[in-house]
């Protein structure tokens, strides 16, 4: 079998096995269509195929090193971890198909990664954001509410809170169904608040666009100005624009109020767990990550409110 026939059976068990979201799946074939690429060169005669036995061991770490040592570009490590992880999971289903019998990703070693802590805002800042009359009183301010309220809320990735459905949310019970990676589906509690946040725009946005006779999608919880959904630019613009008025941390994305969720119910006690299961971690080592940042939240407190600290 040749590299091509194996990278589109490859492909083919990714989307309909997997299920992996397009993004995933994108960035694994860019991978194995960068080693398609390497070793290509390497070839004398560039129009034969190339065999699977033509790559060893020996090539796929010439592969790798090309990354490391790259001078026009400087890839990170996670980068370089993620294109070793596909040439693992590549070989992997080669091997467990039995459409190939050795497996020269075998002894890849993968960068040691620095523990980067999520950025996270402090509890007082947002909650005198939520509280405060920064928001427009109409639809798009109530739009705007209701997302920065249901991102704090839920913990939710931007890409599910994008996506969410109306059908989705059980105001009785005040839970959202959410389907996250790998198309997993979960059940969030979001709090009073938050539904009612989101019933005070819908209500508004229903009214906004039947008077204008705009055709608008009323599946989904939250439109754009055309009355389609939203798409993440935007989705990055609001909450970049609101962040920007509690804090002065770089990064005022989706996935810090993300952050700040899990943080925040692990520095009131919530077991890992459980916030593990709302955030739709698929592994508990994921999750950990939070209790570093609410250690080293409370060693900070510990300084500087003891008189011994």
């Amino acid at each position: 079998m040749n590299l091509i026939q194996a990278i589109d059976k490859f492909s083919a068990y990714l989307i309909n096995e997997k299920n992996y979201s397009r993004n995933t799946l994108l960035n694994y074939i860019k991978d194995l269509n960068d080693l398609y690429g390497f070793a290509a060169k390497n070839m004398e005669d560039s129009g034969a195929k190339i065999e699977l036995d033509y790559i060893d061991e020996g090539t796929l770490k010439e592969f790798i090193a090309s990354f490391v040592l790259s001078k026009e570009t400087r890839y990170s490590k996670k980068t370089i971890s993620r294109k070793i992880s596909t040439l693992k999971s590549f070989y992997k289903f080669l091997n467990r198909k039995k459409l190939h019998n050795d497996n020269p990703s075998r002894n890849l070693i993968f960068p040691k990664l620095g523990r980067n802590l999520p950025t996270v805002i402090d509890e007082s800042s947002l909650t005198a954001l939520l509280d405060s009359k920064t928001f427009a009183g109409d639809i798009w301010g109530a739009r705007d509410r209701a997302i920065i309220e249901l991102f704090y809320s839920s913990g939710l990735r931007l890409s599910e809170l994008m996506n969410l459905t109306i059908d989705r949310i059980d105001y009785d019970n005040c839970t959202i169904r959410v389907r996250g990676k790998g198309r997993k589906e979960r059940i969030i509690p979001i709090g009073l608040i938050a539904t009612g946040a989101i019933s005070a725009y819908l209500e508004k946005r229903d009214v906004y666009f039947t008077e204008r006779a705009i055709e608008y999608d009323n599946g989904v919880v939250f439109n754009a100005k055309n009355g389609k959904k939203l798409y993440p630019a935007l989705l990055n613009r609001i909450t970049n624009q609101y962040i920007s008025q509690i804090s002065e941390l770089k990064k005022k994305s989706p996935h810090v109020l993300r952050h700040s969720f899990a943080t925040h119910l692990l520095d009131h006690g919530a077991d890992i767990r459980a916030v593990k299961d709302l955030l739709g971690h698929s592994s508990l080592s994921t999750t950990q990550i939070y209790t570093h940042v609410s250690i080293d939240r409370l060693k900070k407190v510990y300084e500087k409110a003891h008189p011994k600290g």
